[in-house]
This record gives structure tokens, C-alpha cells and sequence, in this order.
């Protein structure tokens, strides 16, 4: 055989000649594998073509230019067809020169076959365009795994094998990149059945634009350009959600709902009972073509990251040995060409995986909102309305989430065992100690894990149970203020938090556990690997015993350190990972939990949710990091950082300066002292990352916790026209998911951070080591790519603060349906509220589209740029004369620089992650200075015990506005409410009853003019000392969650006697008696266990337990019947003759025995009607009997229709 030596039969040989044989196996096997593979698909065609009797030769049908990239994919074949038929003549011409062999039999047959099979494939293509069939597909995706496997055997034994060595170079890399795109057009381009409907670019409505992913070519669409005119966009002014594209058909949640509706109703059809497993088959078939793409990316992504470690231990033989700068430069383009298309797969792959998420989550909340449209009454009772919503704001968006991990279990069997093949290549039987060092590492954290599940779990009720208390706080707050309870059930809430920051630290210390875990566990491996090694070479062990032994022996077990080391970080790197994942996944699903996010639909004008302009400003980040301890623990957390990116550097470089042998072999260090040091650099880091983590977690939690409070104290001091411009929605955003940031994001954004850029110029400083020209480009590189940052920052930032304000009207158009399901059906409005949650869908998508793919437009950039900076590292190395640089240094120096692009794009990447996710920190911080009420006791101001003991309420010039660019709503009132009065005040809507009320509590601060009771002015004291000594029956009977003694008194002032006593009094007192548990007996969530008249009982019980002197009914009875009516007035005049009664009527009947009557109109107090009602009725042109007339008109008028 050519190329082996004669002395081979029977005779030792050399390593060199031993490789030569194994290369000449090799290369005869991926050959001969390739040809049976394509002789094999040729057979399979004609035999289906025969059996489905398929004319090769049917009638020629028009180019279809509906089908993707036609003409480029048939040019692409013919290509294929050309060359492998020059290799063909080639391999006939070297024949008859030189003679026939067996490797020239194996190749020609390998080219006369790919000849034939992509020449069918170019016919096929020409006659039949309807569309690409999968089967074809699948083809070209496998003929490019085929291609690569033997372009990587023509780089790394060129000239070494084969005559047309260079030939086949040439041919197996066209045709990988010809393969690349062809694999593009069959499963990455947006085709529905291969072709492409125009209706899919047409916009939706004039003036909108569809994404250019839809229409891009293969170029832009390879390196995502296609979002630059977006990002330019942004870069230039605010992005607003008009400015984002619309998506495309295909991608659009009307599509997608469409496609899981009709798999679901399949199933029904065939009486396939609904439950989890048969939704995830629906859901899966929704998006099954992109799941098996990104399977195979991932498989590609993983196989390229490989290479590096792979033929590391090659390129540091070439730089001992006798070096051929031809054999250099084809080694370093394998690198290259592995790292290129490990960063395309790589990008490609998370953008995809992030877009299947985005429409499994769309699908989702479009079935569950169909669902809950047509949803019972009966069948809604099994489901509380928030739960409901739930449904579709937690539970659709876990699982879109989790695409982005749906391939991890498999890749990561497949990393560890690469990892582990490389080091049994390297190590032999040795790696065996490292396979179960490994095992015993991950098995250690199963207790971890197990401790992470069962804290989380615990996290979640805690936070459950606070974000249904804070709604039901939120959409009653207006009562809690009026009573003077806010600060009470803020108590609460802080009592519900404390116990879950208690799980929280327990999540965040087990989380720093796990951590700690993974980063100590490559030190553990080596230390167990190192302790008795067998240096094999050529199947056999070549020496085996002591460090100390085999180091006097030779240098074969010291050229195997440095990539033992790189294996040992491949390990650790997967280890990782399924650490990240889990903790990422615990983030998600912690983030997800918002609790009963139901809205209330509010009188007032909603203002638009404020969105901060421009970055954010660094003093937010100054601000943050300051928050707990003064920023003390942060400085040491960098100080711990830097402390063990030392030590990993000075262990790195001790194994490569160890491994170094003198020209007479001799170790440059005894075995013993070796270990001594390796092991004392090990205990240095892992002591480093035990103090970085904890010192993580412990600023982490703390910053959270003070952020928490301060803001929830601040919403809770708010005035009551914060929370009309802001629905409860969008508050529980900030209180549920910005603060789930704050607790489990943020500080794991900061931290690795700042570890990745140290890590960053430790890299740096250690290739310039080995190559210092490294600098000349890595400067240059570095500013290119904060300019590139700078550049992205501006779209990025806006597109996820639209993402966070999208969200909002989904929750909220999702609440307002389930509450008026029964509404909607009855007029028949299904469908245009369907639409109009389609559309809502769509707008919250669009912006977390573009965010993905403008993430992967930066990453994909930085990627290419850092693939630069290890390509001048390589070229330089293979270039500089022997005898310049140590080879060990130069190894160790690229094998760093094998991370550099990883590095230098998660440092870039993180950075803007961590301000996009920051806008969490920066909305807190926004409500955290919310203008407050004013104080709530002015200690230099306060009223005696008894006040007020008249209760005369004197109102001067009384002007008030809601804000400052509203209208007066009340226009300068003077009038006074005598003590132990009743006054009725009536008017019609509008007309400023309300008003008056509010402005009596302070809820509306007066613009001009003043309230005095009993002669103190009510704005000189505090609001506690005014609300608590005024008693009001609010128009909406209100009950909390909790017990009857807790709704009765909350803040715990009165003896269960005298509870008992005020229900009596009220006429409940038996009900409560018979029902279990009496003063505890339970009362749900805004009290649905009792009916709308008792909850009424129970608010005048609150009034008869206070007894003040002043009392005030805001239409007290409009929701009650009028026998309940006729009994709560007459409790009132019984318990209350003495008191200032202020009553709002919504029946007239109900002042007409007040002592005096107050007709407003238009804001304007009628003083000449303020008077008794007698006196006001006996004149028949006032505004009283006017209102008494058109009353007894509508009751006459409903008595008559009731009987006709």
C-alpha cells in the first residue's frame, strides 16, 4: 500500500509509520462509508420511484418561483454534479499515470456515485418544483454531515494519504459549503411545504411592514442582517411598538392557534382523551419541523466545540516537531472552520429554540383564551377567575420557556461522553479515574437538587400567597384608605414576605452550594486522575506508577497534561451547564409565578405606563450595588474573583511550565512537589469561589429584601390617584415579576459579569504570553466591539421595556373576558374579542421576537470578531521560527484562546443582558419614588383624644381638581353640615358627590379652600389622625380575606365582646353564631362565601364597633335590596342620633327624612336649596323636587312594567 513502509510486515514501526497506516484506514473508511451511503440513497429512490411509478421523465413544468431559492438550490446541485465529475476524471487520469490502487478504487467509486445521486437529485429538482420533500431534505442534511467528517480528514492528513489529497480538499470543501446551504433551504428558511404564499408579506393593515426574515436572502438571513434596519432604527430615535415589524404568517398567533386547535379537535375526534401528555403531542406538532432543526444545530454546534480539544495535542506536536508551513496553515484553517460553524449552528440554534417559545406560548394563551371564552357557568365554578388567568400569564409562559432547554438532556450526554473519549484518547485507562470522579462530582449534587426543589416549592406558596393578598389589597385600596388600614395590611404583607425571604435565602444558599460544587469539581478530578496515571500510547501502556516515576522516564505523560486539562474543562463546562439550566429554569419558573393577576377595571382615565428613555443611567447601577452594606460586599466579591482567576492561571500554567522537559528529560520538578502545588492552587480557587459565592448570594438577597420594602412602602403611601392612572395589573408587575428579577436575576447577571471579564483579560494576558503581537489586534477587536455593544444597546434596551408594556393589556383584556364571558356570548361577540386577543398576542410577541434575534445579530458579530483574534493567535504560532516560543506556553495559550470568542461574547452579551434586564431594578426604583400622601401623623399637630366631640364640618371656598391638567370638578363650595345634623347630599352624575367625600378623607387634596371640623383644619393634621376618627359605609361592601374578627377589627383595638355586641347590633350576630368557627369563621378572597347584603351588614358592624362622631354614607345601600335598606336606617337612627351623619343618596327615599338636604349641580353648591327636605319639596320649581318627581316617575313606571 502506498505510503506504508516495506518493513512494516513483520517488523517494529514507528509511531509515525503506525499513524501513517491508521490515516490510510481512515481515510479508506470515510470514503468507503460515503459511497455506500449515497450508492444506498440512489437504490432507495429508484425503488420508490418504481413503486410509485414516478416518470423521470414527466412533463417539464415552469420554473415555480413561489418555491424557496429554486434557481439556487438547482445551480447548488449542478455544482455538485460538476465537480464530482472532474474528481472522476482526475481519478482516471492519476490511474492511468501511475496505476490503479486500492484507495483510488474507493474514491473513484465515491465520486462516480455522488456523481450519479446529485445528478438525479438536479433532474428531480428540474421537473418536479412543487415543493422540497422532507425525505430530500433529510438527504441534504446527512450528505453534509458526510461532507464535513471528510473535509476534517483531508485538513488533518493532507499530503499524507492520497496523491489528490488537495483535490479532495477542494472538492469536500465546496461541497460543505454548498451542503451548508442546502441545509439552510430545507430546514432554517421560512417555507410552509417549501413554498411561500405572497399573502405571507402582505401587512396586515396599510402602513405596517412585515419582518424582513420573511423576504431576506440567504446571506442576510445567515448573519442576521436582516434586523439591522431595526437596530439602525433604534439606534437613531425611541423605538415605539409601531416602529417594530409585524410578524409574519406563519409565525402569527391567528396560525398557530389555528394549527393546535384543529390537532386538539383531531384528538377529540378519534376519542383521545384530553390530558398532559396528549397536549404536549399537540403542541409538538405545532412546531415539530423547528424542534428537529434545532436538534440537529445543537448536534452540529456540539460536534464543532469539539474539534479545538480534539486537535489541540496535534497542533502542539507540529510546534515541537519539524514544522511544514503548509501542514500549519491547514491546521489552523480546521480550527477556523470549526469555530465559524460552531458559532453559526450555535446562534442560529438559540434563536430558533427562543422562537419555537415565543409561538409554543402563543398557541397557548390563544387556546386557553378560546377556552375560557366559551367556558360555563357550571364548568367556571371548578376554576376561580384567577386561576384561569394563571393559566395563560404563568403556566403558557413556564412552558414556552422551556424550549430553550428541550434539547440539554440528550447534548449533555453527548458532551460528557466526547469529553470523556478525548481524555481516554489522551489518558487511556487513567480516564477511567476521571469518568468516576465525574460521577461521583454530579451524583453529589442529587441532594442539592432535591433541597433546590423542595425550597422552591416553598418560595412559590409564600409568593402565591402574598401576590393574591396584594391584589386583593390593590383593587380595594381606596376602602383600606378610607378606614386608615393601609399601613396595617402592609404589616401584612411585609409578615408574608418575611417568610419568604426565609425560603428565598435557603434557594439562594443551596443555589451558591450547587455552584460552588460545579467549580470545585475539575480540581477534584485531576487531583483523582493525577494520583496514579498509566501513559498509553499505540493501544498499550507504555509506562505506568508515580507522578514522580514516569517524569523521570520520559515526556510522553507530560505532553498529555495540558489536553488532560482542556478535557478537564470540557467536563466542567457541561457540569455547568446542567447546573445553569436548572437554576435558569428555576428563574423562569419563579419569575413566571404572578400570582392572581386579575385587573380592575377602573373609573378613571388610565394613564399610559411611563417608560424611562435612554440607558440606564449608571448611577441606577451605583445605586443598586449600594444598597446593602454601602456596596462593601460587592468590592469583595471582585476582590474574590480576582483572587481566583490568579489561581487558576498560576495552576494552569504551573501544569504547562511542570510539564516542560530539558533537553536530557529530566522533570523540572519532583512528583511530589508537583501535587503539592497543584493541589494547593486547587484548595486557593475553590476557597476563592466559596467566599465569591456566598458573598454573592448574601449582597443579593439583601439588596432584594431593602428593595422590596421600600417600594411596597412607597405603594402603599401613594394617593389614591396613583392607583386610579395605574391598573392593579400593572402594578402587580412591578411587585411580582420586576421583583422575582431582583431576588433571582439580577444579582446572577452582575456576578458572572464581572467573573467573565476578569476572565476575559486573564485570557488575554496569557495568549500574550505565548504570541504578545496578540495585543496589536485584541485592542482594535475590543473597540469594535464596544462600538457594536453601543450600537445594539439603544433597540435592545426599547424593545424589552415594550415587551414589559405589552404584556399588561394581555392580562387585561384576558381579565375582562373571563368576568364578561357571559356578556360576550350573549350578543355574539366571540369572535371580534377572539381577534382582538389574536392581535394583543401578536403586539406582545413582535418585541420578544426582535429582542432574540437582535441579541443573536450582536452575538453572531462578536463571535466572528473573537474567531479573528484566535485566527491571528494561530497563524503567528504556526509562523514564528522553531526555538521562539515554548511550545507548552503555546499550547496552553491557545488552549485558552479556544474560549476567548465564548468569553469575549458572554462579557459583551451579559452586559446587555444585564441592562435589558435591569429595567426591572430601574422600575422598582421608579416606583420607589412614587409622591406620597402627606404624613400620616404630624406630631407637632395633633388633635386631643376627643376630637371631633361636636362634629361640625365647616367647608370654605371649597375648589378641587383631580390633577393638575384636569378641570375643577368642584367650584368653590361653601357650606356647613351642623353636629348631630343628618344631611343628604343629591345631585346628578357628575355633579361632585363622591368628590366632596373624598376630599373629607383626603383621598383628593384640595386645590383651594379648606374643611374644618369642629373649627381644626383637617389638611394642618395628619391623615391617620383624620381617617381614623371619621366612619364611613363605602358604596361597595367590602370584605378581605381572612376571618369575621379580622374583617371586623384589623387593627386588633377591640374585645371580642364588643365585636359580638356591634354584630348584634347590625343583625348578623346569629349568622355569624352558626357558622363554624364563629368570630374565626373564614371568609375568601374579597368575601364570595358571603352574600353582597350580609358583607353590607358587616361594614355598618365596623361603624356601630367605632362609633364616631362623624359618619358618612357614600350611597351605602345602593347594592343592597330595600328591606335591607329600611333596616340599616333605622340601625342608623337608633346607634347614631347624636352623631353628624353625611349621607350620599342613591334612593331618594333615603333623605327625605334627613334633617337637612344639599343639592349640588355641576360642582356648584345650591345654597337656597340647602335646607330641610320638607321646606324643599314644598317649593315644586327647586332642584330637589325635581330629582323627587323624576324618581317617583322610574318607580311608577318599573312598578307598572313589572305587571303588564
Amino acid at each position: 500500500m502506498e505510503g506504508v513502509d516495506p518493513s512494516f510486515m513483520g517488523m517494529p514501526v514507528t509511531l509515525s509509520r503506525l499513524s501513517v497506516l491508521t490515516m490510510n484506514d481512515n481515510f479508506l473508511l470515510v470514503h468507503g462509508f460515503s459511497a455506500f451511503t449515497h450508492l444506498g440513497f440512489l437504490l432507495l429512490v429508484f425503488i420508490s420511484c418504481f413503486c410509485k411509478k414516478i416518470s423521470f421523465r414527466g412533463p417539464k413544468q415552469m420554473p415555480n418561483y413561489g418555491v424557496l431559492f429554486y434557481r439556487q438550490t438547482l445551480l447548488s446541485c449542478v455544482v455538485l454534479v460538476v465537480l464530482n465529475l472532474v474528481m472522476c476524471f482526475l481519478n482516471l487520469l492519476y490511474w492511468y499515470t501511475n496505476g490503479w490502487s486500492k484507495q483510488n478504487i474507493v474514491t473513484f467509486s465515491d465520486t462516480v456515485v455522488r456523481t450519479l445521486v446529485w445528478l438525479f437529485i438536479s433532474v428531480y429538482l428540474h421537473n418536479h418544483v412543487s415543493k422540497y420533500r422532507f425525505a430530500l431534505r433529510i438527504w441534504w442534511f446527512s450528505s453534509f454531515l458526510i461532507v464535513c467528517f471528510c473535509l476534517v480528514l483531508d485538513c488533518v492528513f493532507y499530503k499524507q494519504v492520497h496523491s489528490l489529497a488537495a483535490q479532495f480538499l477542494v472538492l469536500d470543501a465546496s461541497s460543505a459549503i454548498v451542503g451548508l446551504f442546502l441545509c439552510y433551504v430545507g430546514f432554517l428558511a421560512k417555507n410552509e411545504g417549501g413554498t411561500i404564499s405572497h399573502s405571507y408579506h402582505e401587512p396586515l393593515l396599510e402602513g405596517e411592514t412585515i419582518t424582513r426574515s420573511a423576504t431576506s436572502n440567504i446571506f442576510s438571513l445567515l448573519t442576521f442582517s436582516w434586523i439591522h434596519p431595526l437596530i439602525s432604527v433604534g439606534y437613531k430615535k425611541r423605538l415605539d411598538l409601531e416602529d417594530v415589524p409585524q410578524l409574519d404568517r406563519l409565525n402569527s398567533a391567528q396560525r398557530l392557534f389555528s394549527v393546535l386547535r384543529n390537532k386538539i379537535e383531531m384528538d377529540k375526534s378519534k376519542s383521545i382523551q384530553m390530558n398532559t401528555l396528549s397536549l404536549v403531542k399537540a403542541v409538538v406538532s405545532t412546531t415539530w419541523k423547528d424542534i428537529i432543526i434545532t436538534g440537529l444545530l445543537s448536534f452540529v454546534y456540539t460536534l464543532a466545540s469539539y474539534v479545538g480539544p480534539f486537535l489541540i495535542d496535534t497542533l502542539v506536536k507540529y510546534l515541537n516537531g519539524h514544522r511544514n508551513l503548509k501542514e500549519g496553515f491547514l491546521l489552523v484553517s480546521a480550527f477556523i472552520v470549526a469555530k465559524i460553524v460552531e458559532c453559526l449552528a450555535q446562534r442560529h440554534c438559540d434563536f430558533k429554540l427562543q422562537q419555537v417559545g415565543i409561538n409554543v406560548r402563543a398557541a397557548l394563551v390563544a387556546m386557553i383564551y378560546h377556552k375560557g371564552l366559551t367556558l360555563s357557568s357550571q364548568s367556571k365554578q371548578g376554576h376561580s377567575n384567577g386561576e384561569i388567568i394563571n393559566f395563560m400569564a404563568v403556566d403558557a409562559e413556564r412552558i414556552g420557556d422551556f424550549s430553550k432547554y428541550m434539547h440539554n438532556a440528550w447534548l449533555v450526554v453527548v458532551q460528557v461522553g466526547l469529553a470523556l473519549a478525548i481524555l481516554y484518547k489522551y489518558l487511556g485507562i487513567s480516564s477511567l479515574a476521571t469518568f468516576v470522579a465525574t460521577i461521583v462530582v454530579m451524583l453529589s449534587n442529587l441532594p442539592l437538587g432535591r433541597l433546590q426543589e423542595e425550597f422552591q416549592e416553598k418560595l412559590m406558596k409564600c409568593k402565591d400567597k402574598r401576590m393574591k393578598t396584594t391584589s386583593e389589597i390593590l383593587k380595594n385600596m381606596r376602602i383600606l384608605k378610607l378606614y386608615g388600614w393601609e399601613m396595617k395590611f402592609l404589616s401584612r404583607i411585609n409578615d408574608i414576605r418575611n417568610d419568604e425571604a426565609h425560603w428565598l435565602y435557603k434557594l439562594v444558599f443551596t443555589m451558591a452550594m450547587t455552584c460552588v460544587a460545579f467549580w470545585v469539581a475539575p480540581t477534584c478530578v485531576a487531583i483523582a486522575t493525577f494520583g496514579l496515571v498509566f501513559t498509553c500510547k499505540d493501544g498499550r501502556i507504555t509506562q505506568a506508577g508515580k507522578y514522580d516515576d514516569i517524569t523521570k522516564l520520559g515526556s510522553d505523560f507530560l505532553e498529555l497534561v495540558g489536553a488532560h486539562k482542556q478535557a478537564l474543562l470540557e467536563i466542567d463546562f457541561v457540569g455547568h451547564n446542567l447546573g445553569t439550566v436548572k437554576k435558569n429554569i428555576q428563574d423562569e419558573t419563579i419569575t413566571g409565578q404572578n400570582g392572581n393577576l386579575v385587573e380592575e377595571k377602573k373609573r378613571q382615565l388610565v394613564e399610559e405606563e411611563e417608560r424611562e428613555r435612554g440607558k440606564v443611567s449608571s448611577s441606577a447601577y451605583w445605586k443598586y450595588l449600594t444598597t446593602a452594606y454601602g456596596g462593601a460586599l460587592t468590592l469583595l466579591v471582585l476582590l474574590a474573583e480576582i483572587m481566583f482567576e490568579s489561581s487558576q492561571i498560576g495552576s494552569n500554567y504551573w501544569l504547562a511550565w511542570a510539564s516542560s522537559t530539558s533537553e536530557s528529560n529530566e522533570a523540572r520538578v519532583g512528583g511530589f512537589e508537583f501535587i503539592i502545588v497543584y493541589v494547593a492552587f486547587g484548595i486557593g480557587c475553590s476557597f476563592c469561589i466559596l467566599v465569591r459565592s456566598f458573598l454573592l448570594m448574601k449582597a443579593g438577597y439583601e439588596t432584594a429584601n431593602r428593595l422590596f420594602y421600600k417600594m411596597n412602602l412607597c405603594i402603599f403611601r401613594a394617593p389614591m390617584s396613583f392607583f386610579d392612572a395605574n391598573p392593579s395589573g400593572r402594578i402587580l408587575n412591578r411587585v411580582s415579576t420586576d421583583q422575582t428579577a431582583a431576588d433571582l436575576t439580577i444579582p446572577y447577571l452582575i456576578g458572572p459579569f464581572a467573573y467573565v471579564t476578569i476572565q476575559l483579560f486573564g485570557i488575554i494576558l496569557v495568549m500574550s504570553l505565548g504570541a504578545w503581537p496578540v495585543f496589536l489586534v485584541f485592542f482594535p477587536v475590543v473597540g469594535i466591539c464596544i462600538w457594536l455593544q453601543q450600537y445594539y444597546m439603544p433597540s435592545a434596551r426599547e424593545l424589552a421595556r415594550l415587551v414589559g408594556v405589552c404584556k399588561a393589556p394581555v392580562i387585561q383584556h384576558f381579565s375582562e373576558t373571563i368576568s364578561g364571558s357571559t356578556t360576550i356570548r350573549s350578543f355574539d361577540q366571540e369572535h371580534r374579542f377572539q381577534d382582538t386577543c389574536l392581535k394583543l398576542i401578536d403586539d406582545y410577541s413582535r418585541p420578544k421576537f426582535h429582542v432574540a434575534a437582535a441579541l443573536d445579530w450582536l452575538g453572531l458579530r462578536l463571535d466572528m470578531l473573537s474567531s479573528f483574534i484566535f485566527a491571528f493567535l494561530l497563524i503567528f504560532l504556526v509562523s514564528v521560527p522553531e526555538g521562539i516560543i515554548d511550545p507548552s506556553t503555546a499550547g496552553l495559550a491557545v488552549t485558552y484562546g479556544l474560549n476567548l470568542n465564548m468569553l469575549q461574547a458572554w462579557a459583551i452579551e451579559k452586559l446587555c443582558k444585564l441592562e435589558i434586564q435591569f429595567i426591572s431594578v430601574e422600575r422598582i426604583f421608579q416606583y420607589s419614588s412614587i409622591p406620597s400622601e402627606p404624613p400620616l401623623v404630624i406630631d407637632s399637630n395633633r388633635p386631643d383624644h376627643f376630637w371631633p366631640s361636636q362634629g361640625k364640618v365647616d367647608i370654605h371656598h371649597l375648589q378641587v381638581r383631580y390633577a393638575p391638567h384636569m378641570p375643577l370638578v368642584l367650584r368653590g363650595i361653601t357650606c356647613t353640615f351642623h353636629g348631630g345634623k343628618k344631611t343628604g347630599i343629591v345631585g346628578r352624575t357628575g355633579s361632585g358627590k363622591s368628590t366632596l367625600i373624598q376630599t373629607l378623607f383626603r383621598l383628593v387634596e384640595p386645590t383651594n379652600g379648606e374643611i374644618l371640623i369642629d373649627g381644626i383644619n383637617i389638611s394642618s393634621i395628619g391623615l391617620h389622625d383624620l381617617r381614623s376618627r371619621l366612619s364611613i359605609i363605602p358604596q361597595d361592601p367590602t370584605m378581605f380575606d381572612g376571618t369575621v374578627r379580622s374583617n371586623m377589627d384589623p387593627l386588633e383595638d377591640y374585645t371580642d365582646d364588643q365585636i359580638w355586641e356591634a354584630l348584634d347590633k347590625c343583625l348578623i350576630g346569629d349568622e355569624v353564631r352558626n357558622k363554624e368557627g364563629k368570630l374565626d369563621a373564614t371568609v375568601t378572597e374579597n368575601g364570595e362565601n358571603w352574600s353582597v347584603g350580609q358583607r353590607q351588614l358587616i361594614c355598618l358592624g365596623r361603624v356601630l364597633l367605632k362609633k364616631s362622631k362623624i359618619l358618612v354614607l357614600d350611597e351605602a345601600t345602593v347594592s343592597v335590596d330595600t328591606a335591607t335598606d329600611n333596616m340599616i336606617q333605622k340601625t342608623l337612627r337608633e346607634h347614631f342620633s347624636d352623631s353628624t351623619v353625611i349621607a350620599i343618596a342613591h334612593r331618594i327615599t333615603s333623605v327625605v327624612k334627613s334633617d337637612m338636604v344639599l343639592v349640588l349641580n355641576n360642582g356648584s353648591c345650591l345654597v337656597e336649596e340647602y335646607d330641610s327636605p320638607t321646606t324643599l319639596l314644598e317649593d315644586t320649581s327647586s332642584s330637589f323636587s325635581q330629582l323627587v318627581m323624576e324618581y317617583s316617575m322610574r318607580s311608577n313606571s318599573s312598578h307598572v312594567t313589572s305587571y303588564s
